[in-house]
């Protein structure tokens, strides 16, 4: 798909990473309190390709929500780790036949409506940055053709690095697609 192939090359392709604007900069609220409206599909691919990971939220009001969630979590089941792979991982964990899953993400990025936010759980590790191996290309290409229909999106795709992962004892990716 296009937004990806685009990623690529710029990742690849070469060393300067390409400059926000002022504003894409300092969209977050300080005190990762969340941002102020949804982010468009050009900002999303910026900010992934400049690998400005830290530069995504929530809205404020998702955001705080999310913080309530993950203390509720931490509570409940000790960690966020331990409830998800406790409860939402747990078939995927104990099926042989598979090693990656998509679903949803419970709390996704402020993302304008024809973008959705997926997790790509791994039973593998999986390599931190924003070009995704080629077994995880594939296997995104398939899952979005079988939802959606083939050529009817765009994605992207990033790792977090280890300072901004949430659940760093479960590997994961972000999946952000827009529908065309």
């Amino acid at each position: 798909m296009p937004a990806v192939e685009t990623i690529v090359q710029t990742a690849v392709g070469s060393t300067a990473k390409p400059t926000l604007s002022k504003e894409l900069q300092n969209m977050k609220i300080p005190g990762n309190l969340g941002v102020g409206r949804d982010f468009t599909w050009s900002e999303v691919k910026q900010i992934v390709a400049a690998e400005r990971l830290d530069l995504l939220g929530r809205l404020v009001e998702k955001e705080r929500a999310y913080s309530e969630y993950m203390q509720q979590l931490r509570e409940e089941y000790g960690s966020v780790a331990a409830y998800v792979l406790q409860t939402k991982l747990k078939s995927f964990i104990t099926d042989s036949s598979r090693d990656y899953l998509i679903i949803p993400n419970d709390f996704p990025y402020a993302l304008e409506p024809d973008m959705s936010h997926f997790i790509v759980w791994s039973k593998l590790k999986l390599t931190g940055g924003i070009v995704p191996d080629p077994v995880i290309k594939e296997m995104i290409d398939a899952y979005l053709d079988e939802l959606i229909g083939n050529g009817k999106y765009e994605w992207t795709w990033f790792v977090n690095p280890p300072h901004l992962q949430s659940i760093p004892d479960a590997s994961h990716g972000h999946l952000i697609v827009k529908t065309l």
